[in-house]
């Protein structure tokens, strides 16, 4: 009888430890595909639209200096501050990366100095401010994006060229890239207004003119790649298009949006209706499974 419940617990215990390696196994698995609590993808993208609201934010500013009492710019700007720093906090919170905090530290850095301009009563003097400081945190942010791409393929953190190897063809990666460039054009999307204001009699410059010209031909040539990407499928194809016809309708007046021939309220309209397409092409990227 004692041998028999020997032989019983002996069992138990086999079956216990049998049990505990591989959920350990799958723990480790999941904590390697995974950034924290969040999908990898789920990471590109959200990383990628802080590069968006960077330029929502600045966008939203200086319509508001000739355009006050807009209700609706005074909300994107209000609750564009609040995401970006909630969503900040929300990969580094789920990092564990070196390189990725270090990179998020660095936007918090300058989002310090940002979020002073972008409290004050808005001014011309602010918004130019405002003109020269912006492309700093959109650079830093963009740096997360990459940095985060580069954690997903469990590098260490010194080794950000990875992102850049020709190694990084497999498909995972590959989708990693899409779900970026599409992301990439929602911020696209504000920053073609953005600078569309900046070139106003009051803060025009040769670099302002210049910077609108160079967002609306990489808006324009990221299209086209999304357009042939491997990813897409029906959803995707049907969003794009909605994307391609708002895009038209800037292209259609492109002599007017380089010569300051777009009504502000129209401008501030089309960028937001076309972030909105390419946020939903970037959503649903995002949930391709490989």
């Amino acid at each position: 009888m004692k041998n028999d419940y020997l032989k019983l617990r002996l069992m138990m215990i086999l079956i216990l430890i049998g049990l505990i390696i591989p959920t350990s196994n799958v723990l480790t698995a999941q904590k390697n595909d995974a950034f924290g609590m969040l999908s990898f993808n789920k990471a590109v993208n959200i990383s990628g639209k802080q590069r968006m609201l960077s330029q929502k934010i600045a966008k939203a500013y200086l319509y508001l200096v000739t355009n006050p009492t807009d209700v609706k710019a005074k909300r994107d700007l209000l609750t564009g501050k609040l995401i970006f720093e909630k969503q900040n906090n929300i990969l580094l919170q789920n990092s564990d990366y070196k390189l990725t905090k270090d990179r998020l530290g660095k936007v918090e850095g300058l989002w310090v100095q940002f979020k002073k301009l972008i409290e004050t009563t808005p001014s011309f003097d602010n918004a130019k401010k405002i003109i020269e400081t912006n492309t700093d945190l959109l650079k830093a942010s963009n740096n997360v994006v990459s940095a985060v791409i580069v954690e997903s393929k469990g590098a260490d953190q010194s080794q950000e060229s990875l992102f850049e190897d020709e190694g990084l063809g497999e498909d995972d990666l590959e989708l990693k890239k899409v779900i970026n460039m599409a992301g990439r054009q929602r911020m696209l999307s504000q920053r073609l207004a953005l600078y569309y204001f900046a070139n106003q009699t009051a803060l025009k410059d040769k670099n302002n003119e210049q910077m609108l010209k160079n967002v609306y031909n990489e808006l324009d040539g990221a299209i086209s790649m999304l357009l042939i990407s491997e990813f897409n499928n029906s959803r995707i194809d049907e969003k794009l298009g909605v994307a391609m016809s708002k895009w038209d309708q800037i292209k259609a007046n492109k002599d007017k949006l380089f010569n300051q021939g777009i009504k502000s309220e129209d401008m501030y309209r089309l960028s937001n209706e076309l972030t909105k397409a390419f946020n939903d092409v970037t959503n649903l990227y995002e949930k391709v499974k490989i």
